[in-house]
């Protein structure tokens, strides 16, 4: 009856057998005192503690291999650290087994246990059971060791196979008091030590010291921000004021506001830690803080690209040629997208996505990305044409089919032109490599065309001091082209004597086209009126009587001398010769329009 009970008995350890050994020794005590077969009784009782002690010993044997099993995987032994700490299952016997190879105390296994599960619930590592390998014989693929790492991000932290046992390493139990140094402040540690029992009360989830930590974190991170921005305003403003160069101003003002987040986050990371939240909020937490500090650093590079294409535009404002000036633009915008497609890789691959098979997933879609966007794509390359082809500069002259005006910016996809009436057109850069381009801005040289009329009543040697007077003009203004020009009597008109003027200014815009072209017939018209030219109009005349042909006879032509003095004197060095435009009165001088008007 007694081996029954034994048996029957739901025993866990060999320390409950043995609690039991006194209690049972007692009642056969009692029952060898109340029985006259004492040898008998004797002998049983022998026989008894004698099965008994071997059951302990079977029983204890059958405990050791259940403890056993608790570690006879990576999967199980990190079950036994984790799940046996947790509140309600505390087991201080079970959670230390995965420190067998630490020869210290008892008290000393429970500290190391509950320092590595502390600093991996304050890192937000979550522990996923069905992640980690539940094969006894499991071999690490990079090594090719039999061991396990449970993070990553954490590679301090490994099992190895003793025996047939996982175990923590002797390596992985130097480093805990490390990490858990780095991970908590002890200063801070002691401080809550000392907080009295109200500040360690529960309030919605969270310690009331927490919550009063979690106000004072991020109000001491605020003010660490500030006092970043202040003190990078006082030291580099007044250096950057002291510089000659522009850009350098440009470069504090674009990092100052980006590198002060960057230190808010960087502080809120390093610290988060020691408020010692759940594991589940110290793993968003983290996420969210590690993917914030990503965004602001590569914020602060996005903006260092205008830095870039400021001292880009400085450095090729220097140069004559326009069309390292085109390159800018450019330039700026395809940095900006290489470093926003940079930092969402970057990302990704910091939270565990792997980028390669994504972007294999995008090159498989490629396709029919390209067939829906080949608009786009026909743009794109339009621009490279564009670029390589150089049919026009910035700040060019161009006709096309679709606008007129000048080239602002050339993008990835349109071509930006600003027209005279001062609006501006956006070409799509595959119409605009396939299309014919006039780019008048690259003329060598500007084409005046004009035919002036004289009257009939001009003689033969005014019409030749006249054609002549004008080629002085041509020759004495350094602003024509002096290789080519044709100036000639050229027909008779139906009302005039028609005068052909085929001159090339030498200017390099439009502009001063327009002023040396005013400055040019204005001497025209000072030449006529010197030779006593007139310049003809459609008109009829009526004859009523001729005695207006006599007076007409009678009215006295200028002098050959007279005709060539007035030619020569507006040839190179001639008094009358104004090449940069006749003005009514001298510099320095004024003119005097009235008294002002109250």
């Amino acid at each position: 009856m007694l081996s029954f009970f034994l048996f029957a008995y739901p025993y866990e350890n060999s320390s409950i057998v043995c609690q039991k050994t006194p209690s049972i020794r007692k009642k056969k005590n009692k029952k060898r005192r109340f029985n006259g077969f004492f040898i008998i009784l004797m002998t049983f009782f022998i026989l008894v503690v004698n099965s008994k002690y071997s059951l302990a010993q079977s029983i204890s044997a059958d405990s050791t291999t259940q403890i056993n099993n608790f570690v006879s995987s990576p999967q199980k032994s990190v079950h036994t650290f984790v799940h046996w700490q947790q509140k309600g299952h505390v087991v201080l016997e079970r959670y230390i087994q995965p420190f067998a190879l630490f020869n210290g105390e008892l008290a000393d296994k429970e500290q190391l246990a509950q320092q590595l599960l502390k600093v991996l619930d304050a890192r937000g590592l979550l522990v996923v059971y069905s992640e980690i390998p539940d094969t006894p014989n499991y071999i690490d693929s990079l090594s090719g060791l039999p061991q396990y790492i449970l993070f990553n991000d954490l590679p301090e932290v490994y099992l190895r196979k003793v025996g047939s046992e996982w175990l923590f390493s002797e390596s992985t139990i130097e480093q805990i008091p490390v990490l858990y140094r780095a991970t908590f402040s002890s200063t801070l540690e002691a401080f809550i030590d000392r907080l009295p029992p109200v500040a360690k009360t529960e309030w919605m989830g969270l310690y009331v010291w927490q919550v009063i930590g979690l106000f004072v974190w991020i109000l001491l991170a605020l003010v660490i921000r500030n006092l970043f921005e202040r003190i990078l305003t006082q030291y580099l403003t007044g250096w950057t004021k002291k510089t000659r160069i522009e850009w350098d101003d440009l470069l504090l003002e674009s990092v100052q506001k980006p590198l002060g987040l960057v230190v808010l986050i960087s502080f809120l990371l390093l610290s988060y830690t020691n408020l010692q939240f759940s594991v589940s909020i110290n793993l968003y937490l983290s996420k969210i803080l590690s993917i914030s500090l990503s965004i602001a650093s590569f914020w602060v590079i996005y903006n260092l690209i205008d830095v870039f294409a400021e001292y880009l535009t400085h450095v090729t404002g220097r140069t004559e040629n326009s069309l390292d000036d085109q390159l800018v633009p450019l330039v700026r915008k395809t940095l900006r997208v290489f470093i926003v497609v940079l930092g969402v890789i970057v990302i990704l691959q910091n939270n565990g996505y792997n980028v390669a098979s994504l972007i294999a997933g995008l090159g498989i879609g490629g396709l029919a990305v390209a067939l829906a966007a080949k608009d786009t794509l026909a743009n794109f390359f339009g621009s490279i044409t564009i670029f390589v082809d150089r049919p026009f500069r910035m700040g060019d002259w161009i006709k096309t089919s679709a606008a007129e005006g000048t080239v602002e910016e050339v993008g990835f996809r349109s071509t930006r032109i600003r027209t005279f009436y001062n609006s501006v057109v956006s070409v799509p850069n595959s119409s605009l490599a396939n299309s014919e381009i006039d780019n008048l801005g690259m003329r060598e040289f500007r084409r005046l065309k004009t035919i002036l009329n004289l009257t009939y009543d001009t003689s033969p040697e005014q019409m030749e001091a006249f054609v002549e007077g004008i080629k002085a003009i041509v020759k004495a203004n350094p602003n024509f082209r002096q290789d080519y020009y044709e100036i000639h009597f050229h027909a008779f008109g139906a009302h005039s004597l028609d005068v052909l003027v085929y001159v090339f200014f030498s200017v390099p815009d439009w502009s001063t086209e327009l002023q040396k072209r005013h400055n040019f017939l204005l001497e025209i018209l000072r030449l006529a009126k010197a030779l006593k030219v007139e310049f003809a109009f459609p008109t009829q005349t009526l004859h009523i009587d001729s005695h207006i042909q006599g007076k007409l006879a009678e009215r006295p032509s200028p002098s050959t001398d007279s005709l060539i003095h007035q030619i020569k004197s507006f040839g190179p060095n001639g008094e009358n010769a104004k090449p940069e435009g006749f003005k009514l009165y001298e510099k320095g001088s004024e003119v005097n329009y009235g008294p002002k008007k109250p």
